[in-house]
């Protein structure tokens, strides 16, 4: 093969990669109405296949429960935690949207203490007339009126969830019914087990590392008394999934509320200061120490990956965005033409 062939072959190469990624993107967003509940139902699915995993450890007289029963179990399970998790948001919210004059009118005060210092009369005439004309009501309710349109979704969730545990016996005869050879039949079962590997460590120690931030800052915000410790508590205990922004804005929320309720800038400060020493405490010594390097992912390629689906799904993408990455890097390292994304991608650049 010449030169000018080669040059061609690899610009023709690289279009295509192009045209195949702008395609990629159009269906993601465009069909984004259907696929969000579907993945939805998926990481359902994957939480009653691992709560199974757990439940088939219980034997009754040495035998084991039969599959269809722990599915049951499993489901009843995760979706009480589900519908348990959804009141206390709207229960919260509520109560925020019935005392939020309240907070306002103390931001208000707060602000208007500002005129009293010297240098900030521009601030109070050009910032603090739209502070005192806002109304943050409408956010709050809209907010509400979101999850509310969330639990319409859950019967098609809950319907594709079904089937799902239905498809799930017949997953790997297909898979192997596609591989031609024994060798192939190898390979796609060594991918599959590493990316249910890699993701269920993943999964597992951020879960647990969320849990212990979450409960720590619940303590702390009963000892600074700001309202709703709960679900403070639980947003930053979620919003932990989500790397390096989400341990930020989790401790940035409920410092921003409680200078709201107080009065006071220096109760945002210490309460911020106070949340992010558990935040830096468990993140970034107790977390990298449990999980280690397991995912072997580039803290670039994450970033990147947490912008693409953040912009694409919102935050359904952010929470997504790791697990997603890792099963890429897991996949593509296996396809010899798309071994060089799963080398970028990785933290190292060994994927074998």
């Amino acid at each position: 093969m010449s030169e000018n062939t080669s040059s061609s072959f690899r610009v023709e190469k690289l279009a295509s990669w192009f045209v195949i990624m702008a395609i990629i993107i159009f269906c993601l967003n465009y069909f984004s109405n259907f696929l969000q509940p579907l993945v939805i139902a998926i990481m359902i699915w994957y939480s009653v296949f691992e709560l199974r995993r757990f439940l088939g450890k219980i034997k009754i007289k040495q035998k084991s429960l039969p599959v269809w029963l722990l599915n049951i179990f499993a489901f009843i399970i995760i979706l009480m935690i589900s519908v348990g998790i959804f009141e206390i948001i709207t229960l919260n919210l509520e109560l925020i949207i019935q005392k939020s004059p309240v907070y306002i009118e103390n931001f208000k005060a707060m602000i208007s203490g500002l005129q009293a210092l010297p240098g900030f009369e521009d601030l109070q005439s050009r910032v603090v007339g739209r502070i005192r004309e806002y109304d943050v009501q409408p956010v709050l309710t809209g907010l509400l009126n979101s999850l509310t349109n969330i639990a319409g979704n859950i019967v098609i969730i809950i319907i594709y969830v079904a089937f799902l545990l239905v498809e799930e016996k017949f997953f790997y005869k297909k898979l192997h019914a596609l591989s031609k050879t024994e060798d192939e039949k190898y390979k796609l079962d060594t991918i599959l087990e590493q990316i249910t590997a890699a993701n269920r460590k993943y999964i597992s120690v951020k879960t647990q590392m969320s849990l212990l931030t979450g409960l720590l800052s619940y303590f702390i915000l009963l000892l600074f008394k700001v309202d709703f410790p709960v679900l403070w508590a639980f947003i930053i205990f979620l919003l932990n999934y989500i790397p390096y922004i989400g341990s930020f804005f989790a401790t940035l929320f409920p410092s921003v509320f409680a200078m709201f309720q107080y009065q006071s800038f220096f109760m945002l400060i210490w309460l911020f200061l106070a949340i992010q020493v558990v935040q830096v405490a468990v993140g970034n010594v107790l977390e990298p120490k449990i999980m280690g390097r397991s995912l072997n992912l580039s803290p670039l390629g994450v970033m990147l990956a947490l912008t693409f689906w953040g912009i694409i799904w919102g935050v359904l993408g952010m929470f997504l965005s790791v697990p997603i990455t890792s099963v890429m890097v897991i996949t593509f390292s296996r396809i010899e033409s798309t071994r060089f994304i799963a080398v970028w991608l990785s933290e190292t650049g060994k994927v074998d």
